[in-house]
């Protein structure tokens, strides 16, 4: 059984990776693992060891590490003996910057996930787990943009039994929209059994992890 600080690490949403001399991957969390679908362990590796210290030492840089969609503003790169090198990697924290104007609707946010539940599962019998901020149920969107995401969302899921969400604002960045400046909502969804699915709309980035699946999009309010 895993102790605490290892689960931690394990869900940590930046990308941490540790590789031998012969550039293979040892250990890798949750994120880690998804960038590694993507690209190769080599790719990293590679680059990596051109911002490493020359000897035993942990070393913050500000970088912009590019993998393909996976853009990076710095990393800590570390190793204290020969063996093994280790990186995590950041995810950006700056501000988004959109172009496109929505169209903004009051939508209660917890009725909308009900009825997705009730749409998908309707002929099942899931039991649902849920951490809802009460703080963020009313929101300015989309609401057919919002549904259908929610649909979706919950059919990458209908294998399961158990079913986590947890609703909350996302800590440190934000989108600016029409010149205006907005929080992000975190939508996470926890399962065993995940099937990767194309969601693509402006404004809202998916993200499909092994355990589970990372959904942000603005928080509007007014």
């Amino acid at each position: 059984m895993k102790t605490l600080l290892e689960n931690w690490i394990l869900h940590d949403t930046d990308a941490l990776i540790i590789f031998n001399n012969n550039a293979k991957v040892v250990y890798t969390n949750y994120a880690g693992e998804y960038l590694l679908s993507f690209v190769s362990p080599k790719e990293v590796y590679n680059t990596i060891i051109g911002y490493a210290p020359t000897s035993p030492d942990f070393r913050y840089v500000k970088h912009e590490f590019v993998f393909g969609e996976f853009v990076y503003d710095y990393a800590l790169i570390g190793y204290d003996n020969y063996d093994e090198i280790g990186v995590k990697f950041y995810k950006r924290l700056t501000e988004k910057s959109c172009k496109v104007q929505l169209i903004l609707e009051p939508i209660n946010l917890y009725l909308v996930i009900d009825l997705a539940r009730t749409y998908v599962f309707i002929d099942k019998d899931v039991t649902f787990v849920d951490e809802f901020d009460p703080d963020v149920a009313n929101i300015l969107f989309n609401q057919e943009v919002v549904v259908e995401i929610f649909k979706l969302l919950y059919s990458a899921l209908k294998n399961n039994s158990i079913i986590k969400t947890v609703v909350k604002i996302r800590i440190g960045e934000y989108i600016i929209i029409d010149h205006k400046k907005h929080k992000l909502l975190e939508i996470t969804l926890f399962a065993k059994d995940i099937q990767r699915i194309h969601i693509n709309y402006e404004n809202i980035k998916v993200e499909f992890l092994p355990d589970k699946i990372s959904v942000l999009f603005p928080f509007i309010t007014q």
